[in-house]
Parts: C-alpha cells; sequence; structure tokens
C-alpha cells in the first residue's frame, strides 16, 4: 500500500518545532526523575505508556494499525529508534542539557557520511570541509582531552542512529501509516529495556509514576509529529528548523537547572549549527535546480 502525501514544507516545519517543544519537555522530566530510577526502568515505563496511548487513539485501525510492508526496514529503524532513546536518555541525566542538544545536532553530519557509503553520494569539497568543521565543532564541545565519559560515547551513538533513523523514516512514510511506525518503535524498546529492568528494578512512587506518564504523552506526540514532519516536508528543508530546540533547551538548562553553558560549548555548538546548516541549504537548493 502507497501512502501518498502531498509536499507542505510549512506543515513539516510546524511540526517540527513542536518536537522541539516536546523534547525540551522530555529533556526536563528525563533530568527530574533519573537521578533516583534507573535509566531502562524509566524508559520502559515511558514506552508503555505511550503505546497505552497509542492504542487507545488509534484501536479503531484494527489490523491496519499492525500492517507491516517493509518489516527488515521497520525492524531496523525499531532498533536505531532503541539505541538513540538509550544513548539520549542516559547523556541527559549525566551532561549539560545544552552540550547533549549540540551533539544530537551533529545528524546531518552523519547522514552526509550514510549517504556517501550506502547510497554511494559523491561528497564534494564544501560538503567535505562543512562536515569536518561540524566534527571540530564536536570535540571543542566534548573536549575530550581527559578520559572520555561514557555519556558523551552514549550521545554521539544517539546521533548517529538518529541519522540512520532519518534516513529510514522518509523511506517507510510511503507506504507505512505514523501510528504503526510509533507502535513498533516503542514496542521495540519495551523489550530491549525490559530485561535490565527487571535486574535493577526499584518501585517508583506516585510523583514518579505521575512524571513518567507525562514523559509517554510527551515523547509520543514527539515521535508522532517527528513523523509527520518528514511526511509532509522535504528533509533538507525541514531539519535546518530543528535547531530551535537549543533554544528551548537552553531556557530549561538556565532558568530550572542553573546551568550556564561555558564558552567551549557555545563556540562548538556555533560551528556545529553552522556547518549542518550549510549542507542542508546546499543539499535544499542542489534538489531545487534538478526540478
Amino acid at each position: 500500500m502507497i501512502i501518498e502525501t502531498p509536499t507542505n514544507n510549512l506543515k513539516g516545519i510546524g511540526f517540527v518545532i513542536i518536537v522541539g517543544m516536546t523534547m525540551a519537555i522530555s529533556a526536563l522530566i528525563i533530568r527530574t526523575i533519573g537521578k533516583d530510577l534507573v535509566s531502562f526502568e524509566v524508559i520502559a515505563f515511558r514506552c508503555g505508556f505511550s503505546l497505552l496511548y497509542l492504542l487507545l487513539l488509534n484501536g479503531h485501525k484494527g489490523r491496519d494499525l499492525f500492517a507491516v510492508e517493509s518489516p527488515y526496514l521497520l525492524t531496523i529503524r525499531s532498533f536505531m529508534l532503541a539505541i538513540v532513546v538509550i544513548g539520549s536518555f542516559y547523556a541527559i541525566v549525566n551532561l549539560p542539557l545544552v552540550q547533549v542538544t549540540a551533539i544530537q545536532f551533529t545528524k546531518p553530519l552523519f547522514l552526509v557520511i550514510l549517504a556517501a557509503i550506502f547510497l554511494g553520494e559523491k561528497i564534494h569539497l564544501p560538503r567535505t570541509l562543512a562536515t569536518i568543521c561540524g566534527f571540530i565543532g564536536i570535540l571543542i564541545v566534548l573536549r575530550p582531552e581527559s578520559t572520555v565519559q561514557l555519556a558523551q560515547i552514549a550521545v554521539l551513538a544517539a546521533a548517529i542512529g538518529m541519522a540512520f533513523t532519518a534516513i529510514i523514516t522518509k523511506k517507510l512514510t510511503r507506504n507505512h501509516s505514523t501510528s504503526t511506525m510509533v507502535f513498533y518503535g516503542n514496542f521495540c524498546i519495551l523489550l530491549v529495556c525490559l530485561g535490565p529492568t527487571i535486574f535493577y528494578w526499584v518501585t517508583p512512587n506516585l510523583s514518579q509514576i505521575a512524571l513518567i506518564a507525562a514523559l509517554g504523552v510527551s515523547t509520543y506526540l514527539g515521535q508522532t509529529f517527528m513523523v509527520q514532519a518528514y511526511r509532509y516536508g522535504e528533509t533538507t528543508v525541514v531539519t535546518p528548523f530543528e535547531y530551535l530546540r537549543i533554544v528551548f533547551v537552553a531556557a530549561i538548562g538556565y532558568f530550572i537547572f542553573s546551568e550556564v553553558p561555558d564558552t567551549g560549548t557555545v563556540v562548538g555548538t556555533l560551528i556545529i549549527c553552522a556547518s549542518t546548516l550549510f549542507i542542508a541549504v546546499r543539499e535544499a537548493r542542489k534538489k531545487t535546480k534538478k526540478t
């Protein structure tokens, strides 16, 4: 079944801005409860709540909700999402929020590399220089002059997973509904986290359960709107607007957790944003010339 969706970049941009807001709220909740409960347990609960919301809202679709046209790609996407969620969650708890968000923004840099490896795309000099600058920005933000932290490795792995997910999601939107992709993504993450959750189980109190339920809502909305953003908008047009998220995250970090980004983080973030925006704008222009 092919799902034809007319391109509407304005709608795609609107969805991705909402995603930025919901992800900032999710980061706030994760940081709040992440110090008291094991990450795997919170993620498992969060996915359980997200699945519950999805089934309640989409139960009328019946078997169509579970219909899969490309099981191999959907499975890869689901496991990539598990890496993204687990890596991001661990990093949010253990690193400054702006630093985590800056590294997550390196997704377009990894997209360039993945396109060259798996799609055979040629990387010309401008994109090569922009990609190199982006990775220099990563080094400035992380400053791995001493021991590399596990949380830094986790957020880099999440960024790579985001790149894989973006490519696969665009392909899957042609023959899979948003709710189907969100369902299998959350179901896979739940399965991955189930074993560690049982092993490290800590009984949450009522306030923690309420926060996890709220996290499930924000995550479900974020996942749904992200799929919608790439369903309606062109990837190279929509992606740059993801950078508004750093404004929301920086505000939360400053006003809620009293986090003030240091000079290295600010400079590295600006370099990352500039290099990835250059790549996105260049790709959008190339696509316009072809049409």
